[in-house]
């Protein structure tokens, strides 16, 4: 008689897979996070989704939690999708989560809640795998290519360029415009040894020369050129 309570006050608390699955979806936001903090859209843009997901790790109790994950996961994953090419798509794999994670209970139906923990952990290993993938090629990736800033276009108002950077082992020109500098970006064959790079960048610094208020050349280094 006593045991009752305690089962019926046990019942009421969300399922431990249920908060293990929202931890997931917690941990993969502040990977994404740390993922965007050095670019345009920025780490602060996800503090408010980050904050609301990390919510529901302090909800106990069966069908607040529940709700919570429905709401929270909804809304983000509605707002991720209509804004997906302003960046905030990093958000729909935790919203996915945490959806599911409303659904996980065993004491449910524990063949549902165990598929949707796998169909959880799956969408988490992918979004990580995408994730490690864009930080490789954006911090980490050998960039082969050398920048430099010019006072405007590369190119003349008859389509021609100022200058010939057809030397040996160049692979490719690009300019973006920076106002109010243009930064073009020289890319080179991979397989070029160190001394034939070494003769590239002078080579380069000669071609520069016909250029007036170019700035100084520049190894991007890794990842894209800054």
């Amino acid at each position: 008689m006593e045991s009752e309570p305690v089962e019926s006050k046990s019942a009421e608390r969300a399922h431990w897979l249920q908060r293990s699955l929202a931890g997931l979806a917690t941990l993969l936001l502040v990977a994404m996070t740390a993922l965007c903090v050095m670019s345009p859209l920025g780490g602060m843009v996800l503090i408010l989704p980050l904050v609301a997901i990390t919510w529901s790790l302090f909800v106990r109790e069966r069908d607040a939690f529940r709700t919570l994950c429905i709401v929270v996961g909804g809304f983000g994953f509605i707002v991720g999708m209509l804004l997906f090419s302003f960046g905030l798509f990093v958000v729909v794999p935790s919203t996915i989560v945490l959806l599911l994670a409303a659904w996980a209970d065993p004491r449910r139906s524990p063949a549902v809640a165990w598929a949707f923990a796998a169909l959880a952990a799956m969408v988490a290993a992918l979004a990580l795998t995408a994730a490690g993938w864009l930080a490789y090629n954006a911090y980490l990736r050998p960039s082969y290519a050398y920048s430099v800033d010019i006072p405007s276009s590369l190119y003349s108002e008859d389509g021609l360029p100022k200058v010939d950077f057809r030397l040996d082992g160049v692979t490719g020109v690009h300019e973006a415009f920076l106002d109010p500098v243009t930064r073009v970006q020289v890319t080179y064959d991979k397989s070029l040894t160190g001394p034939e790079r070494a003769a590239l960048r002078e080579a380069l610094r000669e071609v520069l020369k016909a250029i007036p208020g170019a700035g100084p050349l520049k190894d991007c280094g890794t990842g894209d050129c800054d």
